[in-house]
């Protein structure tokens, strides 16, 4: 079961990428230790996701294997959205959130690891003070 203790989420700084403008790497001087370095979003077509009310999809692949594959969901805080991913080896889900940054063109994305709460509600404000 997954730990509903709030913990420092893993942040990484995706920026827009110029040539495919759906598609969000993460430069590779951040030093962000996510499971993925980039993703692409694209619209849900898949219902069970449009009955989630996720407003994008972020996918992301390794080596051929999908390693991100999540519905994003609005918040009630403006151009924040959550999602989800589970550690294949250990099966625990945390929370994502990703956070719109104009400032780079692209997402903060926090990855809060064994952590997926109910209420998103600390999560968001936590990220907020940063």
């Amino acid at each position: 079961m997954a730990k509903k203790c709030l913990t420092n989420p893993t942040k990484g700084v995706f920026v827009q990428n110029r040539t495919f403008p759906h598609s969000y790497e993460l430069p590779q001087e951040s030093g962000a230790n996510l499971p993925f370095s980039y993703f692409t979003l694209s619209t849900p077509k898949e219902s069970y996701l449009r009955a989630q009310r996720a407003v994008f999809v972020a996918e992301s692949l390794n080596n051929g294997s999908k390693v991100l594959h999540t519905g994003l969901r609005p918040t009630k805080t403006r151009f924040i959205f959550s999602g989800d991913t589970t550690d294949p080896t250990t099966k625990e889900k945390s929370l994502l959130l990703f956070r719109l940054n104009p400032s780079v063109n692209g997402y903060d994305v926090f990855l809060f690891a064994g952590y997926y709460p109910k209420s998103i509600n600390r999560a968001i404000k936590y990220i907020q003070a940063l």
